[in-house]
């Protein structure tokens, strides 16, 4: 579901991409117009003023978009600050300044021309599918413009969308896209376990009698009501579930019929392994459909509805929400729970205590992975599970990695543990693991896809190869130019 909701954001912001020109430009008073009103500047780079008026637009237009995406309910001033929006924002604004810099620097030319055709294009100013002057000037006229100010404005657009072609002019070899495939189709199905070390802390042993003496003792007091603050999401807990789903997407015009058929042959054993071949969630083929924990408010309405009044176990009826069909596998439920510092100071207590002796988790974190070994080897997946629900661990079971993306789940390899990885035998168990960490990785199955799959995709995956290289040519072009440009911000003014 998130990256459902990631592609539909996507959706919204190409779909309103004009927006992006209006809002910035006819009402934000971008790159030089820092005099036409909005007080003083959010920002600058290198002399180039982020207005306030520009930035809140920007806010302005972002919190409207994440209103309709909620189902219209309200966005709190308490999740603006919690999802980073304002932050977000500004830093959008920023990209687009070291762009429009770098356009300057590169000395991108835009002519007349190019800019008077841009405008005559903007649906904005047609009336019967041709370009009005008057209504062109009306409009400026309305939000305070003059042409000649919004033409430089549209001029710095058309710089800017010429900096991207060039990123976008960018070529991967067919040869090249060939190997990537090859190593795309070389796959393996793994079990992959990941502990830290202070997440064996609740695991050492402690006595009532150190308890005692550690909340007795004056000084202690401040480091608990500190513990109870970094652990206040713990202890004040909104109610929250644990769930998997299948998505069928409603741009198909058989996804109930599809939703149906699935409906009638899944149960709980094998929920995960049906998620994994039939959700269309893409997520759901590494995962199992797996959406974690979560509280109200992180999923839309129509999910939420039904989602929190199932009961542990439970498989839902089809459920329709703007991403298309689902089924709802309800795996577990924690109910809402407030405690004061005054109920848990014992178990803080215990926890400072634990973390302290490390000898002892040392050792406990050898004998562990020797224990934890054993179970991979013997396929103990329930003993698995109940070691991740105990210590909080990251745990895939029966996921596949290929040795392109060098991914298992959301544990990311290093070329070294890719490679030593893909030339494991099946059945072996490797330890990428460290002085601070458990990280075991058993090797359940490898398989290589056909040859005819690499004719069949090369086209497509040329093109996505040379997207994904331009883009991150974009990214570290503007995290270069990001580290090296005078950036001068006013949070106060956010």
């Amino acid at each position: 579901m998130r990256n459902a909701f990631a592609s539909k954001m996507s959706y919204f912001i190409l779909t309103f991409i004009f927006l992006v020109i209006i809002a910035s430009f006819l009402f934000s008073g971008f790159d030089k117009f820092s005099s036409m009103g909005g007080g003083k500047n959010v920002a600058s780079i290198d002399g180039t003023p982020i207005t306030t008026k520009e930035y809140q637009i920007a806010l302005n237009r972002q919190v409207e978009f994440f209103n309709q995406m909620m189902g219209g309910k309200g966005i709190s001033q308490k999740q603006l600050e919690e999802m980073g929006i304002k932050q977000s924002v500004l830093n959008g604004l920023i990209q687009q300044k070291l762009i429009g810099n770098l356009a300057e620097q590169m000395r991108l030319i835009v002519s007349l021309d190019e800019i008077k055709n841009e405008i005559k294009n903007l649906s904005y100013f047609k009336r019967n599918e041709q370009f009005d002057v008057n209504l062109y000037r009306n409009v400026l006229q309305s939000n305070g413009y003059t042409p000649t100010q919004f033409e430089e404005l549209i001029g710095n657009d058309l710089k800017q969308k010429k900096v991207d072609s060039i990123f976008n002019t960018t070529i991967v070899s067919e040869n090249s896209v060939k190997d990537i495939l090859t190593f795309k189709n070389n796959n393996l199905n793994v079990t992959a376990i990941k502990i830290s070390r202070q997440s064996l802390a609740p695991l050492i042993s402690v006595s009532e009698q150190e308890i005692k003496d550690y909340i007795a003792n004056p000084a202690n007091m401040k480091a608990l009501e500190a513990d109870y603050t970094v652990n206040y999401a713990k202890y004040n807990q909104s109610e929250e579930i644990k769930a998997r789903h299948i998505l069928i997407k409603a741009e198909d015009p058989k996804a109930l019929d599809k939703i149906k058929a699935i409906k009638a042959t899944v149960n709980t054993k094998n929920f995960e392994k049906i998620a994994a071949k039939e959700s269309e969630d893409p997520s759901g083929k590494t995962n199992g459909g797996d959406l974690g924990w979560f509280a109200k408010g992180r999923m839309v309405p129509e999910f939420e509805n039904v989602a929190f009044k199932m009961k542990p176990g439970q498989i839902s009826e089809p459920v329709k929400t703007q991403f298309g069909y689902h089924l709802i596998y309800l795996e577990d439920k924690k109910a809402a729970q407030t405690k004061p510092l005054e109920a848990v100071k014992s178990e803080l207590a215990q926890m400072a205590i634990q973390k302290t002796k490390a000898q002892d988790l040392d050792k406990l974190l050898q004998s562990e992975q020797e224990r934890i070994i054993n179970l991979m080897k013997e396929n103990k997946v329930t003993e698995l599970d109940a070691l991740q629900k105990k210590l909080d661990a990251q745990l895939f079971k029966n996921t596949m990695v290929n040795q392109y993306d060098q991914v298992i789940g959301k544990l990311n390899l290093s070329p070294k543990e890719s490679d030593d990885l893909f030339k494991a035998n099946v059945g072996d168990t490797l330890n990428f693991g460290n002085a601070g960490t458990i990280y075991l990785v058993k090797v359940n199955s490898k398989s290589m896809g056909q040859e005819t799959n690499i004719s069949e995709l090369l086209t497509t995956e040329v093109t996505a190869q040379n997207q994904a290289f331009s883009r991150k040519v974009r990214e570290e072009l503007i995290k270069a130019m990001n580290n090296k440009a005078k950036i001068v911000t006013n949070p106060s003014l956010m």
